[in-house]
């Protein structure tokens, strides 16, 4: 008979890791694979098949002010006007406190594509959504 535990990953087991360094002030990290994939149509009514195209890689990393910082000074570091220029992997584990497997994905290539700075009166941090794009996500590596 197989154990059974009921303990599943929850976002203290989560490791994010952009420019060889852990992002500490992160806050979520979303990202998702898409195909474009249609039903093929000839001769009567059903799909002779399916058809698949090409891939694309999208999400979001959210983080604190400081960890926004320290990525626009890594980009301006490396001859960069901000952090929309550069490309970078993002590594993301997920390591179960309980003793469940861990999993790594690595998102190769990024590219922020928009980096908005705000705050407003009363709030006691400020947070920022990044939306990236990707060239390929490695799962479970």
């Amino acid at each position: 008979m197989r154990d059974f535990n009921s303990k599943e990953y929850a976002w203290i087991d989560v490791t994010v890791v952009v420019l060889g360094v852990e992002i500490k002030t992160i806050r979520a990290v979303e990202y998702k694979s898409k195909r474009a994939t249609e039903a093929l149509y000839a001769a009567g009514k059903w799909a002779r098949g399916i058809q698949r195209g090409r891939k694309e890689v999208e999400g979001t990393l959210t983080v604190l002010q400081s960890a926004l910082i320290a990525l626009q000074d890594a980009g301006k570091a490396a001859g960069f006007n901000d952090i929309t220029d550069i490309e970078f992997d993002m590594v993301v584990s997920y390591a179960s406190e309980y003793g469940g497997k861990v999993t790594t994905d690595r998102i190769r290539q990024c590219a922020i594509t928009e980096a908005v700075n705000s705050i407003k009166e009363g709030d006691l941090y400020s947070e920022h959504a990044l939306p990236f794009i990707a060239c390929e996500v490695e799962y479970g590596i």
